[in-house]
């Protein structure tokens, strides 16, 4: 294959036979990226709703246009050079493919969608080359914002908030009382909610901040340095944001900053925060490299590798889809009977379950939820018990997806959440507790996760214990204690553990909950 040096960048300089090329070699790649985006559909619909339903994620509608754009940018370097396939490049492909089967085993989405995006990537590499690559690298690898993740960080942004919001309160002599997550003030309780945790700020503040990174400097320290602010300064102004919402409602008797209105607020002080980072680190940019790009080489249309090279693509990205669609079809089946041994608890009697707490679970295989009094105290309040039973199919979502919570989020706020281990059937149990509140009435909840006859609270654990029981076809179970704190904790949690110490082999009925014979599918 015969190659001529291309002089010049100019888009005119490059022959008919060239643009025969990068046409050949475009059309290659948008079939395999369809293939790729087909066969994964279900992760690319699951990153899509995310970017619908929660706000924090909208910004990843920009993601592809600006990547887009800044490729278009780069249109006549492109042009000055050929594509040519690198199947030896496909090698990369093999850890995505590795890691979105971990992620479908495991039911971690944000693995399934790095791995997509990685896969398109080297799919680029491989049908493109790495000298096409190299030219266009900041502009696909920024192609990872469009993986909504996070979620995780709610937690500890919300608690860095309300302390923001307490220290500044005592430094302002404002009375208050902070339970958990709310602060009781004279004119009205504020709640440092999700939304409040800012959370969408700092992400589309870090997304914003890579590309104007990018196209600002060129010595790394200062990217670092930069993209380190993006980091801090988002939550240190959303802490300030909190805090200046919470004295204005409180000095105006909730007529300014409360409601709708702290919303608005909030989202024109960050994005004057955005702006105002910005600024700063536009005043230190660096010159713009005046090196020319280096000069391109004209390339023949290679048919026999090109080909090679989509064939192989095409068979590493059904990969993951087979394996997952073969573990599939092994035979499953569920034991409705398996939790009849909890219906009648001795020293304990039936009682309706409360209307407003149940665990706010994906639909499982098998639920039990129901309410129990202790015989011989009628006057105490009941003790709630809700079991969700999942049958270990690929795809769904972690017992600890963002999405499951102990409680509904729209009733019960946390107020305050500790580990601690009890007693049951002779074994400890780890267990999560929260006091949450609603409305001045609160609740102690006690839950914990059981995977393949084990109890857990770690994450960590979870999450290798579901990878685990993905391979072997393992079920998993989260199971929830809810009683009113009506006189103190103490006298709730001797509730709890009341009922705990009474409720038979639980390990062993969850066990049984798997036993019923299924037909293949």
């Amino acid at each position: 294959m015969s190659t001529n040096t291309i002089a010049g960048n100019a888009v005119g300089s490059l022959p008919a036979s060239g643009l025969a090329v990068w046409r050949a070699h475009l059309a290659v790649l948008a079939v395999v990226l369809a293939a790729l985006g087909l066969a994964l559909s279900a992760d690319v619909n699951s990153a899509v709703n995310v970017w619908w339903n929660y706000p924090a994620y909208s910004h990843c509608y920009l993601i592809i246009p600006i990547s887009a754009w800044l490729i278009w940018e780069k249109r006549a370097s492109l042009l000055s050079d050929t594509p040519a396939p690198s199947p030896a490049a496909l090698a990369w492909a093999i850890p995505f493919a590795a890691l979105w089967l971990v992620g479908r085993f495991a039911s971690i989405t944000e693995f399934r969608q790095y791995a997509l995006v990685g896969l398109a990537e080297v799919f680029i590499i491989a049908i493109l080359g790495w000298h096409i690559f190299r030219r266009i690298s900041f502009a696909c690898l920024y192609l990872f914002f469009l993986v909504p993740t996070g979620q995780y960080l709610i937690p500890p942004l919300q608690e860095i908030t309300a302390r923001f919001v307490e220290h500044g309160l005592t430094l302002f002599g404002v009375n208050f009382y902070r339970d958990g997550l709310i602060f009781d003030l004279v004119n009205g309780r504020y709640e440092i909610a999700e939304a409040c945790a800012g959370l969408r700020f700092l992400v589309a503040t870090v997304a914003l901040g890579a590309l104007f990174a990018h196209m600002m400097y060129r010595r790394p320290y200062k990217i670092a340095v930069f993209m380190l602010a993006c980091f801090i300064v988002p939550v240190i102004g959303n802490g300030i944001r909190a805090l200046l919402t919470v004295m204005v409602a409180n000095y105006t008797d909730n007529r300014v900053a409360a409601g709708f209105d702290h919303i608005v607020y909030g989202w024109v002080f960050a994005v004057a925060i955005i702006f105002g980072v910005m600024y700063v680190g536009s005043r230190f940019r660096d010159p713009e490299a005046d090196a020319p790009a280096p000069p391109g080489v004209l390339r023949g249309l290679h048919y026999p590798a090109l080909l090679a090279t989509a064939l192989g693509a095409l068979a590493i990205l059904s990969l993951g889809p087979a394996a997952a669609a073969l573990s599939d079809r092994q035979p499953y089946g569920v034991n409705p009977a398996a939790l009849d041994s909890l219906a009648s608890l001795p020293g304990w009697s039936h009682r309706d379950v409360a209307d407003d707490w149940q665990v706010a679970f994906e639909p499982s295989a098998l639920q039990l939820r129901t309410g129990y009094a202790r015989d011989g105290a009628p006057s105490q309040p009941a003790v709630d018990i809700d079991i969700r039973y999942y049958v270990r199919k690929r795809g769904t979502a972690s017992l600890m997806s963002a999405r499951n919570h102990p409680w509904i989020l729209s009733v019960w706020h946390p107020l305050e959440e500790h580990s601690l281990d009890r007693r049951m059937n002779g074994d400890a149990v780890p267990l999560h507790e929260a006091i949450v509140d609603f409305d001045g009435t609160r609740r102690l909840v006690w839950y914990t996760y059981w995977i393949d006859g084990r109890f857990t609270i770690s994450s960590l654990l979870v999450r290798l214990l579901e990878f685990k029981a993905g391979i072997s076809h393992g079920h998993s179970a989260v199971i929830a204690l809810s009683t009113p704190i009506n006189a103190s904790d103490d006298a709730a949690r001797a509730r709890l553990q009341a009922l705990l110490a009474a409720i038979p082999d639980l390990s062993g009925s969850l066990r049984k909950a798997g036993d019923s014979p299924a037909e293949p599918r």
